[in-house]
């Protein structure tokens, strides 16, 4: 196993955003030389990443055959939208080294729980926008890296999304703290018309796009903290583009499962977060990543 430890921040970004990549060996003894890569990105309600979503989700995938990465992002004091740029240099990151790191190009997945789900989401939705590509290619700029390659569209495009209780929608099933914590309170804008309209921006249900790829998403029934027509939201709008979706409510258990094990329990927790039957979701995830 090798890993490799790395910035996907520049200053305008902030300096606390890093990815954690786990490399499966590439031998001569495996007829696998290709394969897929997840990107882990944790819950936290764009306050912080959480530890429960992050190395256990990244061993579970490499028991897969996969490699994994862990994005790090910058949480709580940056704003939208420093987070959907580091993700989208993590991107730029890895395809730049696919042949290098033996990662199947056409396999290269986002994984996010929670907040980490609308950062997926939202990157998913506006990958191909001009405004990322721009910017990224600016910071190299001003971090005087002239000479370094620009970035391409091609190099950005994520091959598939898998959200787990996902943060979607700013409206009637808001989970009011992400959203604070991603574009700020309605008193830190000039007026109440330029809130309203960051905050349709960032509800991913609104912007659903032809470059969205393929999706899976699981939730719970039981969820108080994002409610699951979040979700269901977020399946009516990609169905309504044409765009596959796979999408599984489970009846037990409530916000932030994780794996839904003794591998992922809060302390003092067990009675809420020890849900057997939510813990199929990664096994349904990976099939979905195989039939791909």
């Amino acid at each position: 196993m090798k890993t490799i430890y790395t910035a996907v921040g520049g200053p305008r970004q902030g300096v606390r955003a890093t990815m954690n990549l786990y490399l499966q060996e590439i031998s001569e003894k495996f007829a696998w030389k290709k394969r897929p890569l997840v990107i882990v990105v944790p819950g936290g309600g764009y306050a912080y990443t959480s530890d429960r979503e992050a190395d256990p989700i990244a061993m579970q995938f490499l028991s897969f055959g996969y490699h994994v990465a862990i994005l790090r992002y910058s949480c709580k004091d940056t704003r939208y939208p420093d987070a959907l740029l580091q993700l989208a240099t993590a991107h730029v990151y890895i395809r730049r080294h696919a042949d290098e790191f033996g990662i199947d190009e056409n396999k290269i997945f986002s994984c996010g729980f929670s907040a980490g789900g609308h950062l997926v989401g939202s990157y998913c939705e506006r990958w191909s926008a001009d405004f990322v590509r721009d910017t990224l290619n600016d910071d190299l700029d001003k971090n005087f890296k002239k000479n370094e390659k620009r970035v391409e569209k091609s190099e950005l495009k994520p091959n598939g999304m898998i959200l787990g209780y996902p943060v979607i929608t700013s409206g009637e099933y808001a989970h009011k703290g992400s959203f604070e914590n991603l574009i700020g309170m309605e008193s830190d804008f000039e007026d109440l018309d330029e809130y309203k309209a960051k905050m349709d921006e960032v509800s991913l249900e609104k912007h659903v796009n032809k470059d969205v790829p393929p999706t899976f998403i699981w939730g719970t029934y039981e969820d108080k903290s994002v409610h699951p027509m979040n979700s269901i939201l977020m399946v009516e709008a990609l169905m309504s583009k044409g765009i596959s979706v796979e999408y599984h409510l489970f009846s037990k258990g409530g916000h932030g499962l994780s794996l839904g094990d003794y591998r992922t329990m809060s302390p003092g927790k067990e009675d809420k977060e020890l849900v057997p039957s939510v813990t199929p979701w990664i096994d349904m995830a990976h099939t979905w990543i195989e039939e791909m």
